[in-house]
């Protein structure tokens, strides 16, 4: 065997070995039977260090319905306010396009999607891609209810500031946090829209 043989063999060798190596965090993204973003049950008893608030690229799915425009226009300033990137999909009306705004989210990479799902149909698909890519989905003030719970990590329910409903609620920045460092939390949560007087 010659020495330009070997030399291909040991670049082929090396670019699998790459290859296969790039693959490992990829496998480590979806967790098993659980949402992204929901798997602690109980606080870690070594608290770790996750993503600053300023760095984190929250995806927001507008509402299909014109008349959730001023909720959802309230949200991306409230994200703005807890120091977060917002990045807003509009919906055109339709379902459609709010599974395009997911799929958008994906491939931006952000750290979590929030969506206001209007439509109940076709989100498997497109809540699957954000799971598949390890991206926490939230539903906010949605009326859908996946029968695969592992498609998203929580259901917000926007309540007005000042006011205390039965179990509380935590400001949005917080609520996502939590989520996004994979921290115990509720599946239903009460969230106030910090920084939004209306």
């Amino acid at each position: 065997m010659n020495w330009r043989m070997r030399m291909r063999r040991a670049a082929r060798a090396l670019a699998g070995l790459t290859a296969a190596a790039m693959l490992l965090p990829v496998a480590g993204c979806m967790p098993q039977d659980k949402a992204v973003g929901d798997t602690h049950e109980t606080s870690e008893a070594i608290a770790h260090d996750g993503v600053d608030r300023n760095d984190v690229g929250v995806g927001v799915v507008g509402s299909a319905r014109p008349a959730n425009a001023d909720r959802d226009s309230d949200m991306v300033h409230a994200l703005r306010q807890e120091g977060m990137q917002p990045m807003y999909a509009a919906a055109n009306g339709d379902a459609d396009s709010q599974q395009k705004g997911v799929e958008g989210f994906v491939r931006r990479n952000v750290k979590i999607i929030v969506i206001s799902v209007d439509d109940p149909n076709g989100w498997d698909d497109a809540l699957g891609k954000a799971r598949q890519a390890g991206i926490p989905v939230v539903l906010m003030e949605s009326s859908i209810s996946p029968d695969d719970r592992t498609l998203y990590a929580a259901r917000f329910h926007i309540v007005e500031q000042g006011t205390t409903p039965k179990g509380g609620a935590d400001g949005i920045g917080d609520a996502l946090m939590d989520i996004i460092d994979d921290k115990p939390h509720a599946r239903d949560m009460n969230v106030m829209l910090t920084g939004v007087h209306g």
